[in-house]
Formats: structure tokens, sequence, C-alpha cells
């Protein structure tokens, strides 16, 4: 493979140096490293901007970061695309409509022209009238600052892209152990024996990611991926299961007939820790026999078997899912699915178990936990008195 790399074509950066040695690379102007964070996906790569006279002229993926290690994809290798400031589309400076085109205008006016339209609003039709979208692509301090402005306003119309994306997660992981948001880390996935992918195509998604999974694989861990389609993800399983789109629950709660009729539970770890386990037992037994789990999603007894005991055989696993769970109409349940098999295999609160919930925008979970969602307050407190009052 190396002997087909264009070496020729390959030099050193050397941006590090020039701008230790405070020169200009030979281009003339200042040379800075402005170490940032991929906006493209929740894996959160980090990434050396070199900038030249204030203008992003090239990057370099980090090295020494724990999450990317100086691995990039294509997605992060064009996040400069976003960060330029010469020949870029992105807004500089306020500009209002007049007579049917943009014109620019001071920060001062666009200012003063909201602030007294909000407030002719909120006169008129009181601040409910106003909605507010907040993004979560926003860092944790400007989440935080829009939801207390929300508050300040007075009213609870605001929101952002968690509602479409992963709000669906987060209420099941909360329902179930308290809090909403992955259990463990892309790093510690490293020492997990076992991981089922199931409504994940990470590889394409999140493909950074995989580079902590191909380390797992290295040291012995199996892979699983349970999807409607083969993927690219799916190439680099030991077992790829075909189920029916949107019968993830038949298939997580086959698998759980499965585990509680070998006898493959934790059984101290469910004495323990965990409530209700034994309801969830006897109706998986009574209604998820393997005729009725191979009519709802079209997998096997044979192949659901062989999941199962690989399930039981490789401790610790960690379960990985994306929105291919959170986005049927049954997301919440099949979040709470995911969950109950893994509290049924002792997996939970242990290195290289849990949920890895890979998340869609860059900070999509910092911006729930502290920001502009309509049914919580920050650190998901809930919107009755009787919730946040001490």
């Amino acid at each position: 493979f190396a002997s087909q790399l264009p070496f020729n074509l390959i030099g050193e950066a050397g941006a590090e140096s020039a701008a230790k040695a405070g020169g200009d690379g030979g281009k003339g102007g200042k040379t800075e490293i402005k170490r940032t964070v991929c906006t493209h996906c929740s894996v959160g790569c980090a990434v050396d901007a070199v900038v030249q006279n204030g203008v992003w002229v090239r990057q370099e993926p980090v090295f020494d970061s724990p999450i990317n290690m100086g691995a990039h994809c294509a997605k992060g290798a064009s996040v400069r695309e976003h960060g330029m400031t010469e020949h870029s589309h992105r807004l500089k400076y306020p500009m209002k409509l007049v007579n049917g085109k943009y014109q620019r205008i001071s920060w001062d006016q666009a200012v003063n022209e909201i602030a007294d339209r909000m407030q002719a609003l909120r006169k008129e039709s009181g601040p409910d009238s106003v909605y507010i979208v907040g993004s979560s692509k926003h860092n944790n301090e400007q989440a935080f600052l829009m939801r207390k402005f929300v508050s300040l306003w007075g009213s609870n119309n605001c929101d952002h892209q968690a509602r479409i994306c992963h709000s669906t997660t987060v209420a099941g992981v909360a329902n179930t152990w308290g809090y909403g948001a992955m259990t463990n880390s892309y790093n510690d996935m490293q020492n997990s024996k076992v991981a089922m992918y199931i409504g994940s195509n990470a590889a394409e998604a999140h493909p950074v990611s995989m580079l902590h999974m191909l380390h797992a694989r290295e040291n012995g861990c199996k892979m699983i991926v349970v999807d409607p389609r083969f993927t690219r993800t799916a190439a680099r399983a030991d077992e790829f299961v075909r189920i029916r789109s949107g019968a993830d629950i038949p298939f997580l709660f086959g698998l759980l007939y499965h585990i509680f009729k070998n006898g493959w539970e934790d059984k101290k770890y469910i004495n323990d820790r965990v409530y209700g386990m034994e309801k969830v037992k006897e109706e998986v037994l009574a209604k998820w026999k393997p005729e009725a789990v191979e009519e709802a999603c079209g997998v096997k007894e044979e192949q659901m078997l062989r999941v199962a005991k690989m399930l039981h055989d490789h401790n610790p696993g960690t379960i990985v899912w994306c929105m291919g769970q959170t986005q049927h109409t049954t997301g919440n349940a099949v979040v709470r699915a995911s969950c109950i098999l893994q509290l049924a295999l002792g997996n939970v609160g242990k290195t290289g178990g849990g949920t890895n919930i890979f998340r869609g925008h860059d900070n999509v979970q910092g911006a729930t936990d502290v920001g502009p969602n309509p049914d919580s307050l920050p650190g998901y407190y809930g919107i009755a008195e009787g919730s946040w009052k001490h």
C-alpha cells in the first residue's frame, strides 16, 4: 500500500515549526495555529487551523488528540470551508431587506430594530408570541445564555435540532437509569469484547469513531451490525443481521428471549442494581418466542441464538446506536429496549460496556444538557416549580 502513495507530491507541512519561530512559512505575513474542533458530527475531532493574516489557509489533524489520534475524514478535511473569512458565503455583518434587496446595516441599527420589534410584539401579544430557535452547534456557554435569555423574556418557546435528532434517546435513557447521555466513550470502546451496532452506520456517519472500534478488533473484540442494509459498517462485522426496518424492538426482545431461556442474564447484577427485570423476563418469554420474532423482524432463530450467545460469551459488551433508532415512531421504546438488554447482560456501569450513543451535531449533547429545550430547564430540571425549587 505504501508504495502506491504519491510521495513526490507530499512535503512537510511545517505549520507548527513556522508558528513557533514566529515566521510566515514562506508565504508572507503572520502565521498562527488555532486549535479548534470539527463541526460536522459528534465525534469531536481536533483540528489545527493554520491562519495567515487572519485567513484560514490550511489545516492539519491533531495527532495528540485522544479522539481522532491524527485522523481526518472527508467531512473533517473540508471544515476549513466553514471557517473561511475570505471568498466565503458566510454572513459577516448585519443585512436588512430593503425594497427587495439586502443592504448592509450597522450592528447598533440591527440590535435596536430587532429589540424594538420584539418589545412591540411582546406588548401586543405577550412573550409567547416570539419563538426562538437555538442550535446544536452552539457551544455550552452560548446554549446556556440563550436559554437564560428565553427565561428572562418570560416564555418557553425555544428549541433546537435535538427535537428531530436524539431527543428520543435522552428521554429513553433518562427514563431507564436517570440521565440522558451515553454511558461510556469512544476511547472506552477499545476495552469492549463485543460491540453491537444497531441503527448506526458509523463508517459513513461517524468515520473517525471507527478507529476506536478497529483498535478494539485488534484486541479481539467481536463486532455485530444490525441493519436493513449491508453498509460499509456491516462490511467490517463478524456478524451482519438484516432486519426489517422498524423491527428493532422484536429483534432486541428476541435476543432477550434466548438470554433468559438459557440463563445467560447476569443474575447478581440484576439483583443488586436493577428494578423490574422480572416483569420484562415474564413478558419476553411469553410473547417473544422465536416464531413471533422471525415473523416480525425476519431473522431466523439460529442467527438470533448465535448473536445472543456472542453477547453473553464476550463480556463486557457495548451497544452503539444513532438515529437509525431514534427516527422511528417507536424511537423512545427502541432506546429503552436497548438499555434493558444491556442491563440484563450486566453491561452498564463498567468499562468496555454501556451504551455508546453517537449524536448528530457536534454539540447536540451539551446544548441539550444546558440549553434551549422547551420541555426542561438546564440540567434537565422540569418546568414545573416543584422540579427546580429546593
